[in-house]
């Protein structure tokens, strides 16, 4: 029985001797800035309704809110511009719309090390943030009337990769 209770307070945190895994703690999420413009409107929607062919760009930003303390601000910025789809080389390409919104939400770090501080920050943080990112892009797409965005899944470690790569 002994047994049993050491292995029931180690699941529980009750034993001194595991070592604190980095964790993190998810607080507000909000859209801290949006920006849908429409070009050329009304004529715009006067086109034949297709998908337009959309272009994206990922940022995620990480903000200490006080020094010494283990909150931040994580921002996931996407920015997005759809264009028609020329039907012939003669006919040129158009910017129908440009959106852009800054997603962002209070994490906690509890026992994080330099080693984990980033990838909680800039992997973790925006992949919590993401599912609500794109749904507000693809309800802000459709609401101005055009087919709704789709964003793929982001592989938030990649992007980290490329950028320590790119330092």
């Amino acid at each position: 029985m002994t047994g049993r209770k050491q292995h029931l307070a180690d699941s529980l945190g009750g034993s001194t001797n595991t070592p604190s895994t980095p964790s993190m703690l998810v607080g507000i999420q909000y859209s801290k800035a949006v920006m849908f413009q429409v070009y050329n409107a009304p004529a715009v929607y006067t086109r034949t309704q297709e998908r337009p062919h959309t272009a994206i760009v990922v940022d995620v930003k990480a903000n200490q809110l006080a020094e010494n303390q283990p909150s931040f601000e994580v921002e996931l910025i996407l920015r997005c511009q759809g264009q028609n789809n020329p039907m012939s080389s003669e006919e040129k390409t158009v910017v129908l719309f440009e959106a852009s919104l800054t997603y962002a939400g209070i994490f906690t770090l509890q026992n994080s090390t330099p080693e984990t501080l980033e990838p909680l920050l800039l992997i973790e943080a925006p992949r919590l943030l993401f599912p609500a990112a794109r749904n507000l892009i693809t309800t802000l797409s459709r609401e101005a009337g055009f087919l709704p965005i789709v964003i793929q899944q982001i592989d938030f470690a990649e992007l980290w990769r490329s950028r320590r790569a790119a330092r």
